[in-house]
């Protein structure tokens, strides 16, 4: 692992407004690169100095940091929505879809969509109901009585049966 460019050592001796102006670098660098160790490279910046900046809120930063991501989120919503107008029979937007389900998932993972307990209930209804018709059609098969299937069935078996002149039913 390489040796952190920046150090407590090295940044407590920074004033507020170096401080402040570093941060800023390198919101603006994970804004457009979205992430904190491409960031944090294209400003000399270490991973564990953003960890201790976010941690502690070094002047702030966890709001300003927390506001970033919002903007590279929203930023592939727009390259999405660009993407899907201008795309092409043969366009593969997998990548994309991926991007946007790791960065947004309320938005764009399905689970994000759940209403919660609908599914199950309606699925716990449909078995029941299931249940209580598996029982009733039982039921009157045992006392004789065909279901629709049945009666559908046999209907169509007679009209394809060739009657006496060789004509079907």
């Amino acid at each position: 692992m390489r040796a952190s460019r920046d150090t407590d050592k090295e940044t407590s001796g920074w004033s507020t407004k170096k401080m402040i102006a570093r941060q800023d670098a390198f919101l603006a660098a994970f804004i457009l690169l979205g992430s904190v160790r491409a960031a944090g490279e294209a400003v000399g910046i270490s991973r564990e100095a953003v960890s201790r900046w976010n941690r502690n809120d070094v002047h702030g930063f966890r709001e300003r940091y927390a506001s970033a991501r919002e903007d590279f989120v929203e930023s592939l919503q727009d390259l999405a929505v660009s993407r899907v107008k201008e795309q092409k029979p043969g366009d593969n937007p997998v990548l994309l879809i991926a991007l946007l389900n790791a960065h947004w998932p309320e938005k764009y993972r399905r689970t994000g969509y759940a209403v919660e307990g609908g599914g199950k209930e309606m699925i716990e209804a449909w078995r029941k109901w299931e249940k209580e018709n598996k029982k009733s059609r039982t039921r009157e098969r045992d006392e004789g009585q065909d279901s629709a299937v049945e009666e559908a069935e046999r209907i169509l078996a007679k009209k394809s049966k060739p009657d006496r002149d060789g004509a079907p039913g």
